[in-house]
C-alpha cells in the first residue's frame, strides 16, 4: 500500500493517447516519433495533398515532380496530334510528329520558346496559350511545394537505440542518450519524459495503461553540442521501483519523450518525439562514453557510437 501511495505522485492524466482498452494493445509511438495509431475518417491524401507533399520523402517528391512534367506533357502533345501536327509549323517531316509535338509541349509548359515551331490557328494557338498558363500555375504550386518542405523547422536529434537500466550513484537507474546529428546550435533544450505501463484485469479482461512523469536528474541544458545522457534514479516510490527487466517487459512499458530546443538555424522552437518500447529496454549493461579529447585539447565527438554499450565491470 505504501508503494502505491507514494507512486501519487508521479501518476499523470491521460496525455491523449487513452487509458482503457479491451486488449492489450502495441506502442504508442514508433521509434520515428510517428503515432501508431490507424485513423478511419480522417482527410486522406487528396483531400489534404498539401501536407502529403510537404511530408512525402524527398525521392518520392522528386519522381512526383518529375513524373508530373512528363504525364502533363504527354497530355497536351496528345491533344496537339488529335488537332492535327499540320497545325504547328516547322516541324521537321523526318521527325516522328509525336516527339515533335511532345518537344513543343515542353517548350510551351515551361515558357521557354525556342521559336522552331508555332502553333497555326487557332485552335492550336488556344491550347498552346492554356498549355502556357497551366505550365505558370504548376511551377508556381512545384516552388511552394519546395520552399514548404525546405523553410519548416525540423530536428535531427538522434536517440540511442536502447533505455537502459543500470547502476548509478549507488542505486538503480534509467538512462538514454540524446545527441544533435546537425552542426546547427541548439539552446535551452528541454525534455519531457512520460512512462506508461499496463495492467491487466482479469476479471473484466480490460487493459489499463497509465502514465507516469518521469523526473530526470536534469532535465534543461543551456547548450547541447554533445551526447546528453538522461538519468532518472530509480527511487523507492519511482514506478520502476523493484521491477526487473522481464516485468518491466511484461507490463508493456513504454518511454514517452518530447524534446523542445531553440533552433538558431530557424529561428524557432523545434519539437522532437521519440518512444522506446518492447525489445528496446537493456539491463546489465552501460553507455561507453563517445566523446573526448584528442592531443590538442579539441574534443571529439563520434555520434555513431551513441548507442554502443559495454557489460558492467
Amino acid at each position: 500500500m505504501g508503494k502505491q501511495h507514494d507512486l501519487k505522485q508521479y501518476e499523470s492524466q491521460d496525455p491523449g493517447l487513452g487509458t482503457i482498452y479491451q486488449k492489450s494493445v502495441k506502442r504508442i509511438l514508433n521509434e520515428d516519433g510517428s503515432y501508431n495509431i490507424k485513423r478511419i475518417g480522417s482527410i486522406r491524401m487528396l483531400k489534404d495533398f498539401y501536407k502529403y507533399l510537404v511530408d512525402l520523402n524527398a525521392w518520392w517528391f522528386g519522381v512526383f515532380l518529375v513524373g508530373s512534367f512528363l504525364v502533363s506533357n504527354l497530355f497536351f502533345a496528345g491533344i496537339y496530334c488529335w488537332i492535327g501536327t499540320e497545325h504547328l509549323n516547322g516541324i521537321d517531316p523526318q521527325q516522328n510528329s509525336f516527339i515533335a509535338a511532345y518537344y513543343f509541349s515542353a517548350q510551351t509548359f515551361t515558357t521557354v520558346g525556342y521559336g522552331a515551331i508555332a502553333p497555326k490557328g487557332n485552335l492550336t494557338s488556344f491550347v498552346a496559350a492554356m498549355e502556357a498558363f497551366v505550365g505558370l500555375i504548376a511551377f508556381a504550386i512545384a516552388t511552394g511545394l519546395i520552399y514548404g518542405r525546405f523553410s519548416r523547422p525540423s530536428t535531427k536529434i538522434a536517440f540511442s537505440h536502447n533505455v537502459i537500466i543500470t547502476p548509478h550513484k549507488d542505486k538503480m537507474a534509467l538512462m538514454f542518450k540524446i545527441v544533435n546529428q546537425r552542426n546547427s546550435v541548439l539552446l535551452n533544450t528541454k525534455i519531457h519524459v512520460m512512462l506508461s505501463l499496463v495492467n491487466e484485469d482479469s476479471s473484466t479482461n480490460m487493459v489499463t495503461r497509465k502514465y507516469y512523469n518521469i523526473p530526470l536528474e536534469v532535465d534543461f541544458v543551456r547548450y547541447f553540442p554533445l551526447t546528453w545522457t538522461l538519468v532518472h534514479v530509480i527511487e523507492e516510490d519511482s514506478p520502476l521501483y523493484d521491477l526487473n527487466l522481464s516485468e518491466i517487459k511484461a507490463k508493456l512499458a513504454e518511454l514517452l519523450i518530447i524534446i523542445e530546443a531553440f533552433d538558431e538555424t530557424y529561428s524557432q522552437t523545434v519539437v522532437r518525439k521519440h518512444s522506446y518500447a518492447e525489445h528496446q529496454w537493456a539491463s546489465g549493461v552501460k553507455f561507453k562514453k563517445n566523446f573526448s579529447a584528442d592531443e590538442t585539447g579539441t574534443i571529439v565527438l563520434n555520434i555513431h557510437e551513441i548507442s554502443d554499450l559495454e557489460p558492467l565491470s
